[in-house]
């Protein structure tokens, strides 16, 4: 009862809906009614907010405040996605799989509004304004369901169904837990993360993943992405428990999926090659010294890679690589010449031991794009050939043997599977020693890592069993034999200088084998005495293409343009050659681009066609 000389008022938000309009909640105070419809506001999506008094003793509320908007929810589109991961639970909903998918999905209307999707799944208000939009929220529920059939085999309509089911419940429990999770995230505020999500799981015994989301969402919600960015960093600086790391890294992934998110954070570059090394630098730890044009977060991170395994973040940032290299966008400014070496400048960045950084999507990546930019003209390579580019590119067997692993693995690998068994059979049949695989200056300590990593790359491949088991047992072989087999001699380098006192003579014995295809050239070769034998392995077959005597010139093609060897060679006898180091040759081109520029130009030419031409010939 109303103490006398008082009234007590009720009041109410509403929003409108068509000619409809709907209550969102109802106050005793008009500040926190006010603040709710200017929360509603700022949310947009809205057509309009309207507050009204209802004072004890009137017969009808008095409207205090209204707002019409004439937005609607035309101005956001679905960004279709080819396929999503299934959800089984409702905290599967919350999971980073699915966040990633709703954050591609709804990207406009969250990057509008300065969110993540795991923000929007924890805010009521986000999600009855969504659910108001009757083009945009039906259209993504639709898509979802669409793929989701694909996969359960039931109808869209069934998936729809159940989909708005799960889509009831999580709008329930962020209107029901709201005041809790701000609490949880002071919690978090005051005695860090680790204590935190220790607390919050004891709390919450039956959903303590989806209570640490919550505690995440309201720790990160509002600001600008550099600040939801650095509130992250700090969750992954001071943690010492896995799932804390893990919970920190899902969170950085998530913002660094956004492109309102990469463009604070980055600031932008001026080409889509700038753009992907960065990324790939950054996740080996190697942007040193960033921009300072960039966010001061981004040191963070590079230290960050450096000391903890951040696996999410370090997907998403390739993901991000291997969309753009599948995809068409030029490379540079300058034409296709720049585009073909900053690709090469990029697979190089690329490169591990035992492979490429970001796995099949990026194996298949490189391939596609040596198809377009690896052949002499600007016609597409064959794919066979396109596929033997990329291998060139490659350092090492070893990392040659894991970039056909991976693309075993990958949607063109598995379409043209014929051709990668190939690739591998002619691979395996050129190893004979551990000493084969890498090479010469990588510790034993890598060796191992990196033949745990190509058993892990093989176990996942989807070859067939007879393959599988005949590579398995050769890196068992490989590994087994490296504390035995003697390490492969080189040739032997006598150190007769010539008359000009710059280059070496070398010596070989017959059958010695002077250089593989593929390998990085260092050096060209001039036939003193004797004769070699050049050839190269097609099909799983040797196949010769030449023997070169005394007077000629071979390896030189490498030096000219810096690509790997086309072919491999051998002494067909006891062979004496001449030395001409890149350094050597480099600075006598050098002199003929200042001296004589078409000359210059001519060779170099040259060179491109000749590599052409023995493209072609496969």
């Amino acid at each position: 009862m109303s103490k006398q000389g008082w009234s007590t008022s009720t009041y109410e938000v509403l929003t409108a809906k068509g000619d409809r309009w709907l209550i969102d909640m109802s106050s005793s105070k008009q500040s926190e009614a006010q603040k709710r419809a200017d929360d509603l506001l700022s949310m947009g999506g809205l057509e309009g907010v309207r507050i009204t008094e209802l004072r004890e003793g009137w017969s009808k509320e008095k409207t205090i405040y209204e707002k019409i908007l004439s937005v609607k929810d035309n101005q956001f589109k679905i960004d279709p996605i080819p396929n999503l991961e299934m959800c089984l639970t409702i905290p599967d909903y919350y999971a980073l799989p699915s966040r990633l998918t709703i954050g591609r999905m709804m990207r406009k209307y969250l990057d509008q509004n300065g969110l993540t999707a795991l923000e929007l799944l924890f805010s009521s208000a986000h999600l009855r304004a969504l659910d108001r939009m009757d083009a945009y929220f039906p259209a993504a529920m639709q898509h979802a369901a669409m793929l989701q059939a694909k996969k359960t085999k039931e109808t869209k309509t069934e998936r729809l169904d159940k989909l708005y089911l799960v889509y009831d419940k999580i709008f329930k429990r962020a209107r029901r837990k709201d005041d809790e999770y701000k609490e949880y995230a002071e919690l978090m505020a005051k005695y860090g993360a680790d204590r935190a999500i220790s607390e919050v799981k004891a709390k919450n015994p039956k959903t303590p993943d989806i209570a640490v989301f919550g505690m995440l969402a309201a720790h990160i919600q509002g600001g600008t992405w550099s600040e939801k960015m650095s509130l992250a960093i700090d969750i992954a600086e001071q943690a010492t428990s896995p799932s804390t790391i893990s919970a920190a890294d899902d969170l950085i992934a998530e913002i660094l999926d956004g492109v309102e998110a990469i463009d604070e954070l980055f600031r932008g570059f001026s080409t889509a090659k700038d753009a992907w090394k960065v990324y790939v630098r950054l996740c080996g730890g190697r942007l040193n010294n960033p921009p300072k044009y960039m966010s001061a977060q981004i040191q963070r991170l590079n230290d960050l890679f450096l000391h903890q395994n951040i696996c999410s973040t370090r997907n998403v940032l390739l993901k991000r690589v291997s969309r753009g290299l599948g995809g068409t966008q030029k490379l540079s400014k300058d034409g296709r010449d720049a585009d073909r070496s900053a690709f090469i400048s990029l697979v190089r960045e690329l490169i591990e031991p035992s492979g490429l950084h970001g796995g099949p999507d990026m194996v298949e990546a490189v391939v596609l794009r040596a198809k377009t930019l690896l052949g002499e003209t600007e016609g597409d390579l064959p794919i066979e050939t396109a596929i033997r580019q990329a291998l060139y590119l490659m350092p090492s067997q070893a990392s040659r043997l894991g970039m056909l692993l991976d693309l075993a693995t990958s949607n063109l690998g598995q379409k043209h599977e014929k051709l990668v068994r190939q690739q591998l059979l002619s691979l395996l049949d050129e190893l004979r020693s551990i000493f084969d695989l890498f090479p010469a200056d990588v510790k034993k300590e890598e060796h191992i890592q990196a033949l745990d990593r190509l058993r892990q790359r093989l176990g996942m491949s989807p070859l067939a069993k007879d393959l599988k088991s005949t590579l398995s047992k050769s890196l068992d072989k490989l590994a087994e034999g490296e504390t035995i087999a003697p390490k492969k001699e080189k040739p032997k380098i006598t150190r007769k200088e010539s008359a000009s006192g710059q280059s070496d003579e070398l010596m070989l014995q017959s059958g010695e084998v002077l250089f593989h295809e593929g390998e990085a050239g260092h050096e060209a070769y001039l036939i003193v005495q004797g004769s070699v034998e050049i050839y190269r392995h097609l099909g799983g077959k040797k196949k010769a293409l030449a023997v070169l005597g005394s007077g000629e010139i071979i390896g030189e093609m490498a030096l000219v343009d810096n690509q790997p060897r086309m072919a491999s060679a051998s002494a067909a006898e006891d062979t004496v050659m001449v030395c001409i180091s890149q350094d050597n040759l480099q600075g006598r081109l050098t002199r003929l681009a200042k001296d004589d520029t078409v000359m210059h130009l001519l060779i170099k030419t040259l060179v491109r066609r000749l590599r052409g031409l023995a493209r072609n010939t496969e």
